[in-house]
This record gives structure tokens, sequence and C-alpha cells, in this order.
């Protein structure tokens, strides 16, 4: 159950670390630097607040039972990935900034969100299949999904790590919205 715990916190980490790097977002219009890295702040803030929320809130020391365990893991699951489709929607919402590499740090953007979605999805998949018949064999299958989850959520952010922008870096500077994340 921890690693669930831990697993919403590197949610967090990532959106902040998403934002940080390229505050990026995209569709087809271009827009202004400022006006793209507040749009996406403004959809990686609240991803990032209802995540850090929903883990803060699972109460690992309540569960009784390895079916009550499984529960709580598919709702949190469940939650979260309802959250990174409303991060995907906000950000590709965004358009495409004005700037140099703008649509290639657009799409790495909604990219990452959408192996992340991907990752939560399998995530819930195996959390459907975890065993409920003895706590340890419980215990065990929730550690391996936790472990999963963090391996594959470990390359994610991997294909921004080239894509910078004065101009973009410049606008998150100025904006409240990523400066909130920066915190």
């Amino acid at each position: 159950m921890l690693q669930k715990r831990r697993t919403s916190t590197i949610c967090g980490v990532i959106a902040t670390s998403l934002a940080l790097t390229a505050c990026g977002g995209g569709s087809n219009g271009k827009v202004s630097a400022s006006a793209y890295v507040r749009s996406v702040c403004q959809a990686i803030g609240p991803f990032q607040k209802d995540v850090q929320g929903r883990s803060s809130a699972l109460d690992l020391n309540s569960i009784k039972s390895p079916a009550q365990g499984k529960q709580v893991l598919q709702s949190f699951l469940t939650a979260v990935s309802s959250d990174t489709d409303k991060a995907v929607a906000k950000i590709k919402s965004g358009g495409t900034p004005d700037v140099n590499n703008g649509k290639a740090i657009s799409d790495a953007i909604q990219n990452a969100f959408t192996q992340l979605r991907g990752a939560l999805s399998q995530a819930q998949s195996s959390a459907n299949a975890l065993p409920t018949n003895s706590p340890q064999a419980f215990k065990t299958a929730a550690q391996a999904l936790g472990n999963n989850v963090r391996n594959s959520m470990s390359n994610i952010g991997s294909g921004l790590s080239g894509l910078r922008s004065s101009q973009l870096e410049s606008a998150a500077k100025k904006e409240p919205a990523c400066q909130a994340l920066a915190a």
C-alpha cells in the first residue's frame, strides 16, 4: 500500500518536472509563449494538487483486509487516471507555443502525459487482478504493482530533456501558476 502512495507522489513529481522542464502543451493553434505557459501550468497545477491530495488521503492503517486494500487501490488509480485525462485535455487545448521547436515541445508534453495515462491504465488492470485470499499474497502483489508503476514511469519524462525554450522558461518565471508549481 505504501507503494501506491509513492506512486501518486511520483505522478506529482512528474507533473511538476514536466512543467518546469519545458512548460508546454499543444494542439494545432499557435499561441504566445506566455499564453501557452499559463495554459499548461494551469493544467498541471490542479493535476499535481489532486494527485498529492489523493495520495495524502490514503489511510493505509485503516485497511482491515486484502479485499478492502484492493478496493482502495482500485479507487485511487481510477481517480488518478481521471485526473490525468483532465490534464491531458487541458494541455491539448493549450495550443502550440509560437517559439522555436514549439510543436516538438507541445508534442513531447502531450506524449509524456499520454504515457502516464497508459501506465495508470496498466496499473488499474493489475490492481483488478490483485489476490485477496491472503494478506501476504496481497501485500506481495501490491508491492510488485507499485514497482511496475515506478519502473514504467521512470522514463516518461526522458523525451523532454533536450527540449528547451528560453522564451517559455522566461514566460514561466513570470506566470503565477508556474511559480506555484515551483514552490
